[in-house]
């Protein structure tokens, strides 16, 4: 709980209050515990619904928020600090917060946090389940053969912020609590977390389930990438299981935000994912 307390004492004055760090307890060490990772240049209220889902079925819930996001102000530079070194640091925190706090350990990740959740579970023996949705490995905007390289510019050279719509700029609201930009240099730090997340499995024990979630409509990652990432995950003894939602549900790339892209189709995307998170009712909550 000092570690918990820790943790949210991170997000300072600057920090928009729906996006603050997230720690549900019962007052009591659990059975379960989930870490739930948002994505790259969104914040925590972006999985407020399944949070809320987990946490009133008497889970310990973790949901960090990641270095350089969810500042009030959704035109900051912050993003320009992020290095892979310390999104790990904050997503590994997080795991051994849960440790703590719950006896089986589940990390949940879309996008940004779908990569530090393919890392935690390629590197933390506390981690016994992995949800990977839609995972940042490659974007879709770069060939698979240029990530490397993409990556390692980026971190090096001055940074450089394009807008998500190039109509909207910063009247993109949609969800209103994420940027409506983002940097090359934070986007190079993801990228650099994904490829380490594509090494053997450095931990001692073994993964006991991994799912992974892709969308052949998603505009944002290749789902090659994610093939590969999941691929090295995919050990003797782990079982898994994949989820491919088709191109003609027409849903974009953000699964889970309940004030997101996907908000009217929230309700049938969660009686998808809600089975799969051990949450048969979240398309209720939807």
């Amino acid at each position: 709980m000092l570690r918990a307390d820790a943790l949210r004492a991170a997000d300072g004055a600057d920090v928009a209050p729906e996006c603050r760090t997230r720690v549900d307890v019962h007052g009591e060490r659990t059975a379960h515990a989930v870490v739930l990772l948002h994505g790259y240049t969104n914040c925590p209220a972006q999985f407020d619904v399944i949070a809320d889902a987990y946490a009133a079925r008497g889970w310990s819930v973790v949901v960090p928020r990641l270095p350089g996001h969810g500042e009030a102000d959704r035109m900051t530079r912050e993003l320009s600090a992020i290095d892979p070194g310390g999104l790990v640091d904050v997503a590994e925190e997080a795991a051994d917060i849960a440790a703590g706090l719950g006896r089986d350990v589940t990390v949940v990740g879309l996008s940004g946090g779908g990569t530090l959740a393919a890392w935690l579970a390629s590197e933390s023996d506390d981690v016994a389940e992995a949800v990977l949705i839609a995972p940042l490995v490659v974007p879709k905007v770069l060939p698979e053969f240029a990530v490397g390289p993409a990556s390692r510019a980026f971190r090096y050279t001055p940074d450089v912020y394009l807008w998500w719509d190039g109509e909207q700029k910063e009247a993109l609201a949609d969800p209103p609590h994420a940027y409506p930009r983002y940097s090359l240099r934070s986007l190079g730090a993801f990228l650099a977390v994904g490829r380490a997340a594509q090494r053997p499995p450095e931990r001692t024990t073994t993964l006991r389930r991994l799912v992974v979630v892709t969308n052949e409509n998603d505009a944002a990652v290749s789902n090659a990438g994610v093939d590969r990432v999941a691929a090295a995950l995919t050990v003797p003894g782990v079982e898994r299981q994949d989820l491919v939602l088709p191109a003609a549900l027409g849903w974009k790339h953000d699964l889970v935000d309940p004030e997101g892209e996907n908000a009217d189709a929230l309700p049938a995307i969660y009686a998808r994912l809600g089975p799969l998170l051990g949450l048969d009712d979240l398309a209720a909550a939807g």
